[in-house]
């Protein structure tokens, strides 16, 4: 039996299946693996989700959003990943009011947006996500953002509102004239 398992475990780490293994939360303590988009290097991230989490979405979805924090200074997880899905799920949580009050004043403190990034161009402030834009012009010499941009996906949908409403012609002039 031994040897059956070592040969499994041989097996799963040679066919990096072992790196994508969440274990159960039955406790609000544990070591986890985050694999996903956020984790490129699959190194283990010990994560103590504090006590008063109470949101079995929240729960499971929190080491990922400290993950994503970490690499990008942000928790917003764009869609495109089960995280991503539910960080949709938590906004949608916030805004039926299933979420403590705890809980929601938690992740805005760790500066998680709650509306959704369909409505990013009309919940931000325009001059500040200009300048996020400038400062991604000045770094890559490119306006070229992707809409699912990982390390900001805020800008990401931004630009792609930007583009959508320039295409039906329905961007305030006093804004295309900042462009």
């Amino acid at each position: 039996m031994r040897v059956l398992v070592k040969l499994l475990l041989t097996l799963l780490a040679a066919a990096d299946v072992a790196s994508a293994f969440v274990p159960p939360m039955h406790t609000k303590n544990f070591l986890c693996r985050v694999q996903s988009a956020v984790d490129d290097a699959d190194t283990a991230a010990s994560v103590q989700i504090p006590p008063f989490i109470a949101s079995p979405v929240l729960e499971q979805v929190y080491p990922a959003l400290i993950a994503h924090k970490d690499k990008y200074g942000n928790p917003n997880i764009p869609l495109g990943s089960a995280d991503g899905k539910r960080c949709s799920t938590l906004r949608r949580l916030h805004f039926q009011n299933k979420l403590t009050e705890e809980e929601a004043a938690h992740l805005t403190d760790l500066g998680f947006r709650f509306h959704s990034f369909e409505d990013v161009y009309y919940e931000c402030d325009f001059d500040e996500m200009l300048q996020k834009l400038l400062d991604y012009q000045q770094e890559f010499q490119t306006f070229q953002i992707p809409k699912k941009y990982e390390p900001d996906p805020e800008l990401g949908a931004w630009v792609t509102m930007l583009r959508r409403l320039k295409q039906i012609d329905d961007l305030p002039e006093d804004q295309v004239s900042k462009l």
